[in-house]
């Protein structure tokens, strides 16, 4: 861990903790942990923030076992879902459209020398019928030598390579702006093009079920909040992809006014069977529907959990081939190695026919066997219940080997033992890519430029024997010299202001559309404000959830030079600079709709979490000295002293007696997406902390929601589960 922070201190830094650019203006950040560079770590941590979202502490787990799995009593919620399905895409989908495409490569013999070598090991292997020991012992070096890895297989875009004839083409975004997916669409940050194109992967998985009346249907309207909320309870927030239903719960709150999208597919089929049938209703359609919608909503879970399990194994194998430090670098290697060597050696010494025989024998006791093999199961389930749970490959062979998100959590806590907090992932901004998306030009054909400019790119292998697919000669942007570029340029100018016409009408429904929604989404915030002031609950906890204007970042407080300033003004302008800062040791929060700043104090006797409000804690930064101050905060449990004197907090909640963590939203996804759009604003969430006792805490309106989660996971010294 680099030893100096990079910024100045405030009063509400804990000295202790380094800050290694926390700031949304830092403009370098150092290199945060060894053996890992900063674009893959923040790739984790943004996949990490959007993955897990609510986790329950849990004995520790046994040696050599990582904590942070899947809990058995996982709910479902079509957020969940799609956060699966989208890193089952990241992981499974495109790294086997990877494979493809080397096989691809190597077919096309674009790159004669190494397909010749290729082939020729190939047909002597099969010669002397040593072939499976070949592909086997070409497995254990690819495991044990990374670097054999780029001379059999040189890396190369994805999108850039064809999947059927193995060429070069152009691809569909038009330029090569990322190399980890399959659009190659511009990226300011490593893994956030493939990222994108995994969320619309999901949407338009959506969109076609949608469309066909065969995909998600509307879930039956249970009270999803129900089971952990209480009515009476602070933690009656709602889940980020759902609103609490109870019977205390606001109708008149934005998710509760929009009608379930979810539920669009089956009213259009409900129409359409309608008017198939002349008007008349059918009542053994309700009862087809009731049955067939029921049956699916109870396969979603395990269905959810299938793709979790898959995408977890494709992660751990990964982190076994390339483990990250701390993790051994050799150990899960090893294991593999042994489950290898073994068949090896068969393969080498253990005759074809033999083998064929022997897998023939396999499946007709399989197919035949059902009587025998029922028998044996249902003693063996009786004898030892949780046997199959023993032979899982992260309890076997890849026990010990994390997930990403397993060593997502394991960096957070790396950092946090370095008392240096890992920052939130760079926010990439529209002229990031600005140039890139310039020269982009997503079609199925480009014009010969986009050829020339693809040649430019610095591969890791020979391309001059390479065809390049995706041109058209003929494509209008086509040029052969600078007139018909100029031409060209008219041509586009042309194009750009018809198609600008054609937009205008469509524009200016859009506005109407828009500018309605934005007076109706401020007539709810403004209710919901005049309704938290006479003390409805619900009503307190969206107050803040909209973000205000984005301002320009404010500098730091620096009276240096500058005499005639007041003191007393000055004082004012650190304390409001202080609490403008988000983290790493200071979070805006409300609690019951009540401004004020979450506090992480580390530097006590017991390392708490603290809340305190704004304005006693404004006129302490105003009286203070303009050093760090959290200490001297003073920070006091009701009828424990922290070893620290001064404000007291309205509550401190010790690190350590934190059982619980969820994410929470205050409009649903349904409200966050309109008032998101309406307002053209950020949609603050919040955060639910529940203690030993089982006193539940909630924190609307936490700025960095992600970060302090981050952080309470990785602080102490709880082991966690996923639900």
């Amino acid at each position: 861990m680099p030893p100096t922070s990079s910024r100045v201190r405030s009063e509400l830094d804990d000295p202790e903790v380094k800050d290694l650019g926390w700031r949304r203006d830092s403009t370098h950040v150092p290199s945060l942990i060894k053996g890992i560079s900063n674009d893959d770590l923040f790739m984790m941590i943004r996949r990490f923030n959007k993955q897990v979202q609510h986790v329950r502490a849990i004995h520790p787990p046994p040696p050599h076992s990582l904590d942070l799995e899947i809990s058995e009593d996982e709910e479902f919620s079509p957020d969940k879902l799609r956060a699966n399905i989208e890193r089952l895409y990241m992981t499974v989908i495109v790294g086997m459209a990877a494979f493809g495409k080397h096989i691809a490569r190597l077919r096309s013999w674009n790159e004669p020398r190494r397909t010749a070598k290729f082939c020729g090991a190939y047909f002597i292997a099969w010669y002397f019928s040593i072939l499976p020991a070949l592909l086997l012992g070409t497995v254990l070096v690819l495991i044990f030598h990374p670097e054999y890895r780029e001379r059999l297989f040189p890396p190369a875009p994805l999108a850039a390579v064809s999947a059927t004839s193995g060429n070069l083409q152009v691809p569909r975004a038009g330029v090569v702006g990322s190399g980890d997916s399959l659009s190659g669409a511009p990226e300011a940050h490593q893994g956030e093009a493939v990222e994108q194109e995994a969320s619309h992967f999901v949407a338009a998985l959506g969109a076609i079920g949608a469309g066909t009346v065969m995909g998600q249907g509307g879930s039956p309207k249970r009270k999803r909040g129900e089971p952990r909320a209480n009515e009476n309870d602070d933690a009656g927030g709602e889940m980020e992809t759902e609103t609490d239903q109870g019977e205390g719960a606001s109708d008149d709150s934005i998710a509760g006014a929009l009608p379930d999208p979810s539920d669009f597919a089956l009213h259009a089929k409900n129409v359409k069977d309608t008017a198939n049938s002349n008007g008349l209703h059918d009542p053994a359609a309700d009862v087809a529907k009731k049955s067939v919608e029921s049956a699916l909503w109870e396969k979603m879970r395990p269905v959810m959990r299938i793709l979790a399990d898959v995408a977890d194994t494709w992660e751990r194998l990964g982190n076994a081939i390339e483990p990250v430090p701390p993790f051994p670098k050799y150990e899960a290697r090893l294991r593999l190695a042994g489950v290898l060597a073994p068949l090896l050696l068969a393969a080498s010494f253990v005759p074809a026919a033999a083998v064929v025989r022997g897998t023939t024998f396999a499946v007709g006791v399989v197919f035949f066997g059902r009587p025998i093999i029922t028998r044996v199961t249902y003693q063996v389930n009786h004898r030892y219940p949780h046997w199959r749970k023993l032979l899982e490959l992260r309890r076997t062979l890849l026990k010990g080997v994390p997930t990403n998100a397993q060593l997502t959590l394991t960096l957070l806590r790396v950092a946090e033992m370095a008392k240096a907090p890992l920052p939130p992932p760079p926010i990439s901004l529209p002229h990031h890519t600005a140039e890139a998306v310039d020269a982009s030009n997503p079609a199925l054909a480009h014009p010969p430029q986009a050829a020339e400019a693809l040649k430019e790119h610095d591969f890791a292998f020979d391309t001059d024997s390479y065809e390049i697919e995706g041109v058209d000669p003929d494509h209008p942007q086509a040029s052969d010299g600078d007139s018909n570029e100029a031409e060209t340029g008219g041509t586009r100018e042309g194009q750009g202001s018809e198609g600008s016409e054609k937009k205008k009408s469509g524009s200016k429904v859009l506005g109407l559309i828009k500018k309605t929604a934005h007076g109706g989404v401020s007539s709810i915030l403004g209710v919901d404000h005049l309704k938290a002031k006479v003390g409805n609950e619900h009503s307190k906890r969206r107050l803040g959830a909209v973000a205000p204007p984005s301002e320009p970042a404010s500098g730091e407080a620096n009276t240096e030079g500058k005499a005639d300033v007041d003191e007393e003004a000055a004082a004012k302008e650190r304390a409001e600079a202080a609490l403008k800062r988000e983290g790493p040791t200071s979070f805006s929060a409300r609690v019951h709709g009540k401004k004020g700043r979450v506090l992480l104090v580390t530097g006590a006797a017991s390392p708490c979490l603290a809340w305190v409000p704004e304005k006693p804690l404004r006129a302490v930064l105003a009286a203070s000295s303009g050093q760090s101050n959290i200490p001297s905060l003073g920070l006091q449990r009701r009828g424990v002293d922290s070893g620290l004197e001064g404000l007291p907090a309205e509550f401190v909640i010790g690190l350590a007696d934190v059982v619980a963590l969820r994410k929470v939203g205050g409009f649903g996804w349904k409200g966050r997406v309109v008032v998101g759009w309406a307002t053209g604003r950020e949609v603050v969430d919040g955060l639910e902390v529940v203690d030993v006792r089982g006193e539940r805490r909630v924190f609307t309106a936490v700025r960095g929601r992600d970060e302090l989660f981050n952080r309470l996971v990785a602080m102490g010294r709880q082991s966690w589960e996923c639900l």
